[in-house]
């Protein structure tokens, strides 16, 4: 019986002392100057990436930013295109009005055939 007493005790010492530890590590978020998502910066947040054939035929990568705020805001905007293995970027400064989504127009030095034609082409972008 008092075995079976001591183990409950010890199982409940357990449990909150490792639900203690998670509430730590939750709570630090606060703190955080980065929260570690890309697409966003202040109140702008990217909506949509779509890469396209420039009138050159080079790459363009369109990105769609939205403005959820009430005063207009800027921040620069790394685009990352890696195709098999080498990596193009190209970090444009952008400023989007207040309430509203803009389009922005990213273009490479590199041709939409080469990019169109790569095993491998991941975009990403970085709102900072």
């Amino acid at each position: 019986m008092r075995r079976r007493e001591s183990l409950q005790k010890l199982g409940l010492v357990v449990s909150l002392t490792s639900m203690s530890g998670c509430a730590a590590i939750l709570g630090d978020r606060g703190n955080r100057k980065d929260d570690g998502d890309n697409s966003r910066s202040g109140d702008l947040e990217s909506r949509g990436i779509k890469p396209k054939k420039g009138e050159n035929g080079h790459l363009v990568v369109v990105v769609t930013v939205k403005n959820t705020g009430k005063e207009t805001e800027s921040a620069d905007l790394k685009v990352t295109v890696k195709t098999d293995g080498t990596v193009h970027e190209e970090t444009p400064t952008i400023t989007v009005p207040a309430g509203k989504t803009k389009e922005v127009s990213v273009p490479f030095d590199m041709t939409y055939d080469r990019y169109e034609n790569a095993t491998n082409r991941p975009i990403s972008i970085n709102l900072k």
